[in-house]
């Protein structure tokens, strides 16, 4: 019996993910942005793309991130997730 597939991210366009990432979590402070961009790409990658959008609005909600760059966040992973 197979798995239910979820929407994760797509592992061969990651490069190009982590690239567009850096640029969207650029203003924030050095050490927010790679807790940001490691938590987002593992749950993105290892549990499914809601679980990734939860920690970004988690993030939002503390105010450690702006509407305006949850919403950038949003569309990047809708672009790069895939069923797996």
């Amino acid at each position: 019996m197979q798995t239910p597939k979820k929407k994760r991210l797509n592992l061969r366009r990651m490069i190009e993910f982590k690239y567009e990432l850096s640029k969207i979590l650029s203003p924030l402070p050095e050490n927010i942005t790679g807790t940001m961009k490691g938590s987002i790409i593992a749950k993105a990658d290892k549990i499914d793309m809601d679980a990734a959008m939860d920690f970004i609005d988690l993030k939002t909600k503390e105010e450690v991130i702006t509407e305006e760059t949850r919403e950038l966040l949003y569309k990047l992973l809708k672009y790069f997730c895939v069923y797996r």
